[in-house]
């Protein structure tokens, strides 16, 4: 159980979060320059050297990352026949409901991320409302509140699994 794909998923969301935060960072205040007259339309959009390389850096990082992600997901997948997951679910993967100890420890886990979203969301979107926040600053947030969930649910699913393993 230990050493379940499922335990592990809030933390590979979590790095996909990460690095989405960053992949943001670089593409902030881009120049923006449009061309529209007879003989062309278009857009050119240039980023400092520095971000570019951020960018570059966090693409290949979050692609490789994708990439050993799916494989773990595949390996998991030929492991368990019985409990595949798929990568492009509406559930979420990491529910761990074999057996009634694992339900309510998930129950459990899910009732403090709930809690913590229908809080963090209402103050979040009040702080939006009332500061003058730029894109990439409420951006910032909603990728705050979703990696906060994985915490917390992380958090707790680990508490439960070793005490279990004591």
């Amino acid at each position: 159980m230990k050493n379940d794909f499922r335990l592990k998923y809030p933390l590979w969301m979590m790095a996909f979060i990460v690095l989405l935060a960053i992949i943001a960072y670089s593409l902030d205040s881009p120049v923006v320059e449009y061309v529209n007259n007879s003989n062309e339309t278009s857009m050119e959009m240039t980023i400092e050297p520095a971000k570019g390389i951020v960018l570059l850096v966090s693409l290949v990082l979050y692609f490789t990352l994708l990439a050993i992600f799916l494989l773990q997901l595949k390996k998991y997948n030929r492991q368990n026949p019985t409990q595949k997951i798929s990568a492009i679910s509406i559930r979420p993967p990491e529910y761990l409901e074999q057996d009634e100890g694992m339900t309510y420890i998930t129950r459990k886990a899910v009732q403090k991320v709930y809690t913590y979203i229908t809080w963090a969301l209402p103050i979040l979107a009040t702080i939006a409302i009332i500061l003058p926040l730029s894109k990439l600053y409420i951006i910032y947030g909603i990728l705050a509140v979703a990696l906060g969930q994985y915490l917390i649910f992380y958090f707790e699913i680990r508490k439960h699994v070793k005490e279990e393993t004591e």
